[in-house]
């Protein structure tokens, strides 16, 4: 699993029936303590780590590493104190509710909501309406928490930014209904294109990125270029002359090109327009001097 993010790690366990806050929270036990340390040890990430991921799942608010391992000790010795005072047993997502909110109070004004509410609710946060990939909010968000993974564990991590060529023309021409449309497709293409560890989102207007955790910058190109192939099976809707569309796209890798996040957007972006100079349809990354694209085929 260690191509996958963190939480996406978390929630396949949860598909599996395996809930690492009520397992680690002491509400419930698997088999043994070898098949606990067993399923940690794959996760990709160190055991202080876990206890960030684990409290930003409930609370969605990050903490430090050292004020992660505290109040996950705090919490659970809360929920001690409340079974006492109760005389039953209490989970350890009502303990940590109780603590944060009435102890610690670093939550204020709760509301409880369902899981399937909750994720409807984020659906509308975190996706683009129009294409159903992520908003660059959420992007944003992922960027800088897989740059201090990096970081950390000393791994690559790439973006590419993605223009969709003369996309002016298909609105102009087909309408902005049908310039959506294609926007779906190549939304969808890209989703299919990339790993499941990968983040693609709209990034503005007509322009997509990926985000691509332990990805170097020979992989990058490689991953520009099949979703460059991959978008000839984007349909541009309507009685039109227009073809297939065609994308222009640039790339960087940190730590290779550059050490802070902006700079890998910016530079990104930069990497892109110079694909558009080039004549559009090809795929620039940083670093890199062959050509890809349809000139490097002439």
């Amino acid at each position: 699993m260690s191509s996958m993010s963190l939480s996406k790690e978390l929630r396949e366990l949860e598909a599996q029936g395996i809930d690492l806050v009520e397992i680690l929270g002491k509400d419930r036990h698997l088999d043994s303590p070898q098949a606990l340390q067993r399923i940690i040890s794959e996760l990709s990430c160190s055991d202080d780590d876990l206890y960030v991921e684990l409290l930003y799942q409930l609370t969605y608010r990050r903490f430090s590493r050292e004020e992660a391992e505290r109040i996950w000790g705090q919490i659970t010795g809360h929920k001690r104190e409340l079974a006492q005072a109760l005389g039953r047993e209490v989970g350890f997502r009502v303990a940590a509710l109780d603590y944060l909110f009435s102890v610690e109070k670093i939550l204020q004004g709760v509301r409880l909501v369902a899981r399937p509410e909750f994720e409807s609710i984020l659906s509308f946060v975190n996706i683009d309406e129009v294409t159903g990939v992520y908003s660059r909010r959420y992007f944003n968000e992922r960027l800088a928490e897989e740059l201090a993974r990096a970081r950390r564990y000393s791994h690559p991590l790439s973006v590419l930014i993605i223009d969709l060529d003369n996309f002016k023309q298909v609105n102009d021409l087909c309408g902005h209904m049908e310039g959506d449309s294609v926007l779906r497709q190549v939304g969808r293409m890209l989703t299919d294109t990339t790993r499941q560890a990968d983040v693609v989102c709209r990034f503005g207007g007509d322009e997509f990125a990926i985000l691509l955790p332990e990805t170097g910058a020979a992989d990058t190109e490689r991953t520009g270029e099949r979703v460059r192939l991959a978008v000839a099976g984007v349909e541009i809707p309507g009685d039109n002359d227009l073809g297939n569309p065609t994308l222009s796209i640039g790339g960087a890798t940190f730590p290779e090109s550059c050490e802070e996040a902006e700079e890998l957007l910016a530079l990104a972006d930069q990497m892109c327009l110079e694909a558009k100079r080039d004549g559009k349809n090809c795929v620039r990354i940083a670093g890199k001097a062959e050509a890809t694209g349809d000139e490097a085929e002439a």
